[in-house]
């Protein structure tokens, strides 16, 4: 047996087959998309599952397959981003005809499917009674999302091509042979899955004895036809006889539903897809407006965008509530602290300033706006704030023992520069390796921690440099009446030689 552990990087990938597709169509297939990704250097195994388990604990059928690729240190790679080597294997895979692909991380996989029913970053879902119209109306969101730039994967829940073979019972004709309908469906249900006709037993073990009709009579539709269905004694028919089933009912070959979703009761569609080089919220965006000009619903039918978006959007509802409110907290205490509502809004002004850095590094590193990253961007107001109230405090301690304004500013700064920059540092350098990291999680971690790395780079510039100019329109002693702006001669007796 051979025992692989994925390296840091790794793709998980997803293949579907036509629903006709057999099981041994499945396992060509396989060995096709096996070889076309051991051609690249950077894939060490290839690890493929192709079909379901015997025990029917998974519902995918013999059309699918899980492959797992091994990828070697990205100092091998040919390629800067995993990105551009995920559409180049996407544009090769494509080539083998009549298979959809989807491309996506191994825990990452199944919480998008525990989300949304769907192994998509981005999944549209269309509710209503008829499955023809759904699986139309499915096929045009699919046309219009694959025009839209860096949609990648797009595919809708196949509903049909499932084969069926329907036999309808002909009632006259069984009438004039004697029959019933119930002895076509005895006929056919010990035909395809066997009659117990006795048992027999090994110790304390008992097993039924099933005959079943040969497998190339019951293989196809003409052999099915054929089958013998045996008629009644009777006078005109002494001792019986036996009359073929295609003389007593009428059978027909048809393509049927081979999956139907449901949701809230109601039959479901999805149209899944995953984006690459692209921010959920603007291709959603977009997405809708395009849609919803191209696809019309009848009365009936509902259109709805969800998976990773839809828990995006709901975090980015609720952070709009608390961080308002945490904003005005702080404001709060900064005011209980100092005195002050100046004072303590200057504390606050500083968080923008943080905010500049943190998306100078979102872009840099070619990040885009998410969850993590907006905590991030509470967490480093945090240390804006923190840093701000360091140097006000002992700015204001000086004023108290009777310092001017221009000294407690400039002394106030240079004994608080060790303690900021510590703090600082300690958040930056501490975050910096999750910052630059490309390994498994890291879509997780980089945003947040680059935001935080960015913003405590230019929140603690504006917070030394800054900060002490605005306050010098606001500070003063105790007691002390206000003043003009003190002269350039002022300062320059200030400043330590």
């Amino acid at each position: 047996s051979l025992t692989v552990r994925p390296s840091a990087s790794a793709h998980w990938l997803t293949v579907a087959l036509p629903t006709s597709a057999s099981l041994d169509l499945s396992k060509q297939v396989e060995r096709e998309v096996r070889q076309r990704l051991m051609n690249y250097p950077e894939v060490l195994h290839v690890i493929s599952q192709v079909g379901r388990p015997d025990d029917g604990s998974d519902p995918k059928g013999p059309n699918g397959m899980e492959i797992l690729v091994d990828l070697a240190p990205r100092s091998a790679w040919r390629w800067s981003e995993k990105e551009r080597m995920i559409a180049d294997m996407n544009a090769k895979l494509h080539e083998v005809p009549g298979i959809t692909t989807n491309f996506s991380q191994v825990i990452e996989d199944n919480v998008e499917e525990a989300l949304s029913g769907s192994k998509g970053e981005i999944v549209v879902k269309i509710t209503g009674p008829d499955l023809t119209i759904l699986d139309r109306k499915a096929a045009q969101v699919v046309d219009v999302l694959q025009g839209i730039r860096g949609a990648t994967d797009v595919d809708a829940t196949r509903i049909g091509g499932q084969t069926e073979l329907v036999i309808t019972p002909d009632r006259a004709r069984l009438g004039r042979y004697g029959l019933s309908v119930a002895d076509v469906n005895t006929l056919i249900a010990e035909a395809l899955s066997g009659a117990a006709v006795t048992a027999f037993y090994e110790a304390d073990r008992r097993f039924d004895v099933v005959v079943h009709v040969a497998s190339q009579a019951r293989s196809s539709a003409d052999g099915i036809a054929s089958l013998q269905l045996p008629l009644p004694d009777s006078q005109a028919l002494p001792g019986g006889g036996s009359v073929a089933l295609s003389d007593v009912a009428r059978i027909e070959v048809r393509q049927g539903a081979s999956r139907i979703l449901h949701e809230a009761g109601a039959r479901l569609v999805i149209v899944k897809v995953n984006l690459i080089g692209r921010d959920q919220g603007s291709f959603v965006d977009e997405g809708r407006a395009k849609v919803a000009a191209a696809v019309a619903l009848p009365s009936g039918y509902e259109l709805a965008w969800g998976g990773q978006f839809e828990n995006s959007d709901r975090a980015g509802k609720r952070l709009m509530l608390i961080v308002p409110a945490t904003a005005a907290l702080i404001f709060c205490l900064l005011f209980w602290a100092f005195r002050s509502v100046s004072l303590a809004a200057l504390v606050l002004a500083m968080i923008p300033f943080t905010v500049v850095g943190g998306l100078a590094a979102l872009g840099l590193a070619g990040l885009h706006q998410s969850v993590s990253a907006a905590v991030g961007f509470i967490a480093v107001a945090g240390i804006s704030v923190q840093n701000g109230v360091i140097l006000v405090e002992e700015v204001m301690e000086r004023l108290r023992r009777g310092a001017e304004v221009v000294e407690a500013l400039v002394d106030g700064a240079v004994s608080r520069l060790r303690p900021i920059l510590m703090t600082a540092l300690m958040a930056g350098l501490g975050l910096l390796p999750a910052a630059l990291s490309r390994g498994i999680g890291s879509e997780t971690q980089r945003p947040f921690a680059c935001v935080i790395v960015g913003g405590i780079v230019t929140g603690t510039l504006f917070t030394l440099l800054v900060l002490p100019l605005a306050m010098r329109r606001v500070a003063r002693r105790p007691g002390a009446e206000p003043t003009t702006t003190p002269s350039i001669a002022a300062v320059r007796t200030a400043l330590p030689s």
